[in-house]
């Protein structure tokens, strides 16, 4: 079965201003609040990028984005070598503004990269989550007010 952006979406409640709804090629979409992540999250670090005038510094609090997403059971197809490293991570935001990230580059057995959804910056606890990048040089897969994480198989 293959989502798509374009697919009509299926009628739901509205997500108050603190929940997360993951969804997609998923056995079943859940929500979860920011405060439920915040309860598990990691030791603060610090986050560095340059953006077109000045290099900035923040410390972030957040869980790896690789826990949240291992809560999932992806849609895979039998048989297939590797499939899960078919599927892709569409991060959203409240605002409309979107970042895809691979499955494999967020896997630790793969790409392992080291983003995560911060639900704490400079010590302010947020609304929604931010999905964070710490090892890219700039802030630009940065996803402020994350409203929805959607899994989707990439078809060739």
């Amino acid at each position: 079965m293959t989502s798509s952006f374009a697919g009509i979406p299926t009628p739901r409640t509205p997500l108050s201003e603190d929940q997360v709804l993951v969804t997609g090629d998923i056995a079943d979409d859940w929500v979860f609040r920011t405060s439920h992540l915040d309860a598990h999250a990691r030791e603060p670090v610090n986050v560095q990028y340059r953006t077109t005038r000045v290099r900035e510094v923040h410390q972030v609090r957040g869980v790896p984005l690789h826990e949240v997403l291992a809560k999932v059971t992806l849609r895979t197809s039998e048989g297939s070598k590797m499939d899960r490293l078919s599927f892709v991570v569409v991060a959203s935001s409240a605002d409309g503004y979107r970042v895809l990230l691979s499955w494999a580059e967020v896997d630790p057995e793969f790409g392992a990269c080291s983003a995560m959804l911060a639900t704490r910056y400079n010590g302010r606890q947020l609304t929604r989550p931010t999905l964070v990048t710490p090892q890219d040089g700039r802030a630009s897969r940065y996803v402020r007010d994350v409203a929805r994480l959607e899994i989707t198989r990439f078809g060739i």
